[in-house]
């Protein structure tokens, strides 16, 4: 969904059929939403906002490429209504096998910030200057991966759809350099950590679960009688913290996400009771074999902390 043309601020909710355009003047230019665009948006992305807008004419269709707040993707519409593309944010465990494996090739070690799910309902039949509207019989999908320096889309079977788009050997090369250093970096923080604060039950469980994690921080805290350990860790990319008890068990694991991967249930949930939020932080926390979510939200000019279930029950 890469079309660029005219950039439009969206006031207000999907149900809002007037957007506002970048005018070179100060004086404001308003634009109408039609209400098929509308409408389909609202069906497809129901109490979403809109953060921004962009429509391109393309064998003179008008196409509308819209963003939402939150980081709950985009959707692509032509001007009757006709959803043409639907993306969604996504983590690495939600690619099929095959497309995983040729985004980590293709990326060449370069760091992934993120990774969107297209899916494509609707293409264009060119004739001459003017196209049609071809509905496919079934989507097709594509996955495209934001890396640090560029982007590579793939489909579903591995193979490449659009390659990288920047020097492979120098950007393995930084990487490289920038990995080692951030290892080093890693080392030092680790040995200055007090692990013997940790008893053996402790630490040997948490090496048998995260063999590859670098602690980063440790303390040890009593609450009603009972003594809990804490350790702060990094797993790759991925930060996470720890409660263990003194027998080795985990009661409470914290695990930082992309607000992206919320389930559309919280999604929708944030966004009744704090509209115009956005999401700052969010955290995967399972305490006492209960899933929950820990989010830093903002709105307007205030900053909250959300403590929400899967479900969209909003906890505190």
């Amino acid at each position: 969904m890469k079309r660029i043309s005219l950039i439009l601020l969206v006031l207000g909710f999907i149900g809002a059929a007037v957007l506002t355009a970048a005018p070179e003047k100060k004086t404001e230019k308003q634009v109408v939403l039609p209400a098929a665009v509308a409408q389909a948006v609202k069906a497809n992305f129901p109490g979403a906002e809109i953060k921004t807008a962009e429509v391109e004419k393309e064998a003179g269709i008008n196409l509308y490429d819209i963003e939402f707040m939150a980081g709950r993707g985009e959707i692509e519409v032509a001007e009757d209504g006709t959803v043409m593309d639907i993306a969604t944010i996504i983590t690495m465990k939600d690619l099929p096998k095959a497309a995983a494996e040729a985004i980590y090739k293709a990326a060449a070690g370069a760091e992934i910030k993120q990774i969107e799910k297209s899916e494509v309902r609707t293409e264009i039949k060119k004739e001459g200057e003017k196209g049609t509207l071809v509905k496919l019989a079934s989507p097709r999908y594509v996955y495209e991966a934001e890396l640090v320096k560029g982007e590579v889309q793939v489909a579903p079977d591995g193979k490449v759809v659009e390659g990288p788009k920047w020097n492979k050997e120098e950007a393995e090369e930084e990487e490289m350099d920038e990995k080692a250093e951030a290892e080093e970096k890693e080392e030092a923080k680790s040995a200055a950590v007090d692990l013997k604060i940790l008893p053996p039950s402790v630490f040997n469980a948490f090496k048998l679960a995260y063999p590859n994690a670098v602690i980063k921080g440790t303390s040890k805290e009593t609450e009603k009688g009972v003594t809990y350990y804490e350790i702060e860790s990094v797993d790759g990319k991925l930060n996470r913290d720890l409660l263990y008890t003194a027998d080795g068990k985990a009661v409470e694991v914290e695990e930082a996400i992309v607000p992206g991967a919320l389930p559309p249930a919280v999604l929708q949930a944030l966004a009744k009771a704090y509209p115009s939020y956005e999401i700052l932080k969010a955290e995967d926390l399972v305490k006492g074999g209960q899933k929950y979510f820990e989010l830093q939200i903002q709105v307007k000019d205030k900053k909250i902390g959300v403590t929400i279930d899967p479900s969209g029950k909003i906890i505190e």
